[in-house]
């Protein structure tokens, strides 16, 4: 795998059994990602962007072919292997929040830290970086039952970055919100991607996230359609 290269994925099929036959979900699918690349898998429902996404996060397994995330060959990693990876080098944002409702935002941003043992000075600072760097520092106290849906989404995103990861995937992470939210999360996104140099990898079909990719996989029936650069994305704050 090349130095510069965070994700190599080399001749993938994705299968899925149904009745007595199956359903092929990912055909011949080849892609690299650099460090630092802020990317869309977009397509319709059904077209593979999820399934695409769930394997690169190593929450499912590729039928055949190759899939190096961060150094790790995922086909031949262990369970072990694969959540430790997750856990220390990945951040996950899901269209359902997935917030715990009893904790407050400081707690559900804290939980990737306390999973990987830091200190307690160094989690609090850390945290407050975290939630300062999603404007929620007014919120931190607050259980999500007493926040707004762009909120909750920030705090998702908080959580997902808080240990500074070197990969972010987001599964339709405005789904739920309106335009105006939309573009506050997408605009934070890019920031963060900025200054951490996170690569970010997006499964979507929604155009106003589409608008801030700089380069966009353009997937349709389990295949890849396109490979395409954009010159010009919308920038962050």
């Amino acid at each position: 795998m090349s130095n510069k290269n965070v994700v190599e994925i080399k001749n993938l099929l994705k299968q899925f059994p149904v009745g007595g036959d199956y359903f092929t979900a990912l055909s011949d699918i080849n892609v690299e990602l650099e460090k630092a690349e802020f990317m869309g898998l977009v397509g319709p429902s059904g077209s593979g962007k999820t399934t695409l996404l769930n394997i690169i996060g190593g929450l499912d397994s590729p039928t055949e072919g190759n899939v190096n995330v961060l150094g790790i060959e995922l086909g031949s990693s262990s369970h072990k292997e694969r959540a430790h990876l997750r856990k220390t080098k990945m951040g996950f944002i899901f269209q359902s929040y997935n917030l715990l409702p009893v904790y407050t935002v400081f707690e559900n941003v804290e939980l990737p830290l306390l999973l990987n043992k830091v200190d307690k000075d160094e989690r609090i600072s850390m945290v407050e970086q975290a939630v300062k760097s999603v404007g929620l520092t007014d919120k931190m106290d607050s259980r999500p039952n007493m926040l707004s849906g762009g909120e909750c989404q920030r705090t998702a995103i908080a959580r997902a970055i808080v240990h500074q990861p070197a990969l972010v995937l987001a599964d339709e992470p405005t789904a739920n919100l309106d335009a105006e939210n939309s573009h506050h999360i997408m605009k934070i996104l890019v920031r963060l991607n900025q200054e951490l140099s996170t690569s970010f990898i997006f499964a979507t079909h929604d155009e106003k996230i589409m608008a801030y990719l700089r380069r966009i996989i353009h997937l349709d029936d389990g295949e890849i359609t396109e490979d395409e650069n954009i010159s010009n994305p919308k920038a962050g704050d």
